[in-house]
C-alpha cells in the first residue's frame, strides 16, 4: 500500500471498518444457525425450529441496523477510508446476504419443509466456510494486507455453490414427480445460490478497493 501524506494531514474515518467487521460477524452467526437448523431439521422439535427461525430473524434485524448506522455515517463523514460508491455497495450487498438467509428459512418455514435434501446441507456448507472467510478478509482489509488468497477461496467456494446448484436441480427435476415440491425447492436452492454470489460479490468488491488504492 502506498504511501499517503493526506493520510496524516487529513486522517481518514475508520469506523467504517467496524462495522463491516460487526456486518460480517451477525453474518457467520446467522449461517451458523441456518446450517445447524438444515442438519437438524428433520428430528428438531417444532418449537425449536420455530425458534432458530426466529433467531435468524433477529440477526437479520440487527444487520439492517448496522446497515442503516454506515449509510447515515457515510452522510456525515468528510473523508472516507475509500471511495464512497465502494462502501455503500458493500453495506448494501453484506446486509442482502442477511436477508437472502432470513428470506430462505422463511420459504421453509412457509412450505412446511422438515425434511432437507442432503443438498440443502451441502449449501449450508459452504455458506458457512464462505461467511468465515469474509470475515478474516475484513481483518486483512482493514489491516491493508494480502486479500489475494482469501479473494480467491471465497471464489473456490462460489464456484463449487454454481456447481451445486446446477446438480440440485437436475435432481430436483429429473427424479421427482410433484409440481408442487418442485417449485419450493427450486426456489430455495436460487435463494441459497444467490446468496453464495452476494458473498462473492462483495469479496471482489474489497480486491477492486485495494487495487484502487495503490
Amino acid at each position: 500500500m502506498k504511501f499517503n501524506i493526506l493520510d496524516l494531514l487529513l486522517p481518514r474515518e475508520t469506523k467504517f471498518y467496524d462495522h463491516f467487521e460487526e456486518q460480517a460477524d451477525i453474518l457467520i452467526k446467522a449461517a451458523l444457525v441456518f446450517h445447524d437448523l438444515m442438519t437438524h431439521l428433520e428430528k428438531m422439535p417444532e418449537h425449536e425450529i420455530k425458534q432458530k427461525i426466529g433467531e435468524i430473524k433477529e440477526l437479520e434485524t440487527k444487520g439492517d441496523t448496522v446497515e442503516h448506522k454506515i449509510i447515515d455515517d457515510l452522510s456525515q463523514t468528510f473523508i472516507t477510508p475509500f471511495d464512497r460508491e465502494d462502501i455503500h455497495a458493500m453495506a448494501v450487498n453484506i446486509d442482502r446476504a442477511l436477508d437472502i438467509l432470513n428470506s430462505s428459512v422463511n420459504k421453509i418455514d412457509m412450505y412446511n419443509i422438515r425434511k432437507t435434501p442432503a443438498h440443502v446441507i451441502h449449501f449450508a456448507d459452504i455458506i458457512v466456510d464462505m461467511c468465515k472467510e469474509l470475515r478474516t478478509l475484513m481483518g486483512l482489509f482493514r489491516a491493508k494486507g494480502n486479500v489475494d488468497e482469501t479473494v480467491a477461496k471465497i471464489h473456490q467456494y462460489e464456484n463449487k455453490a454454481d456447481y451445486l446448484f446446477h446438480i440440485s436441480m437436475a435432481d430436483l427435476f429429473n427424479n421427482n414427480t410433484n409440481a408442487v415440491e418442485i417449485i419450493k425447492f427450486k426456489e430455495v436452492y436460487e435463494h441459497l445460490e444467490n446468496l453464495t454470489d452476494c458473498v462473492d460479490y462483495i469479496a471482489k468488491t474489497i480486491r477492486g478497493i485495494i487495487v484502487k488504492l495503490g
